[in-house]
């Protein structure tokens, strides 16, 4: 027994030797034919069927798959035999409906709608008859069917750029990514704080309605003089000008009596020229 498990050991040690030691299997994946592959991810040597995408091919891949959702879609939604589907005008309209987006033929490259739909011509086309847009494929197409297009396209058009065709290069101009929901949340928090901070600043430290007493600092004026001023029952300070004359303690006669500070003889209160004006404290 022990010398069978012994046995039985090496063997198996031999195995996962050889599989680690093996190599990937050579395969040239131009010589594939697409629609053979069986795993879009593996063709046989780890390699993916989509080696060779660039970012033309993915939003090509995007597109079909989108376009081929949103017709069979609409006719599920609908649910009308008198309308199946939708004509090119509507298209722009439904896409948002359904993928929360704008559909810009623009960045495609393209003038028309005709050579629109000549790059996904295996997807979609236009009936001559209604003008509806028509979906080519099944609604139970596995997405790995797309990739599978989207390669046999790129491969067509390789040929053709090999051969010196240079209207077989795609040229698409990338869009900017939508903002997220959480961004535009954020953006309108910021606007609102930036809002009342910027309310704030306007009305100084004045207080509001109803016989507000913030002070507010007079910045045209010297000295203390006019520098805070009591709100009037008006709700906005009122500002007592400056004088040289009036209630400082400089010009102040020694022998008259001091009823405030700052203000004349006849002011009351913490009133005159010191801390206040208007009625003061008095």
């Amino acid at each position: 027994d022990k010398k069978s498990a012994a046995d039985g050991e090496a063997k198996e040690g031999e195995a996962e030797e050889a599989s680690e030691g093996a190599q990937p299997m050579e395969i040239n994946s131009d010589d594939l034919d697409v629609f053979e592959v069986k795993n879009v991810c593996d063709i046989g040597n780890g390699q993916p069927l989509f080696a060779s995408f660039a970012y033309e091919d993915w939003t090509l891949l995007s597109t079909r798959f989108e376009m081929h959702l949103l017709l069979h879609a609409f006719k599920r939604d609908l649910n009308d035999p008198d309308r199946p589907s939708f004509g090119e005008q509507h298209l722009g309209y439904y896409y948002s409906k359904y993928f929360k987006k704008t559909f810009d033929m623009k960045i495609f490259g393209v003038q028309t709608f005709a050579e629109f739909i000549e790059l996904i011509k295996e997807t979609i086309a236009v009936n001559e008859e209604t003008t509806f847009l028509t979906a080519l494929l099944s609604d139970d197409t596995p997405l790995e069917d797309f990739v599978r297009h989207t390669e046999a396209h790129r491969r067509e058009r390789q040929q053709r750029i090999d051969a010196g065709d240079e209207t077989a290069k795609l040229k698409f101009s990338r869009a900017a990514p939508a903002p997220r929901e959480a961004d535009r949340g954020a953006s309108r928090r910021g606007e609102s704080q930036r809002g009342r901070y910027e309310s704030s600043r306007s009305g100084g430290f004045s207080g509001g309605g109803g016989g507000g007493s913030g002070y507010r600092r007079d910045s045209q004026q010297g000295g203390y003089g006019g520098g805070y001023s009591r709100g009037s029952s008006q709700g906005q300070g009122q500002k007592r000008p400056y004088e040289s004359s009036g209630g400082g303690y400089r010009d102040r006669d020694p022998k008259q009596q001091r009823g405030s500070y700052g203000g004349s003889s006849g002011g009351g209160g913490y009133g005159g020229g010191g801390y206040g004006g208007g009625g003061g404290y008095g």
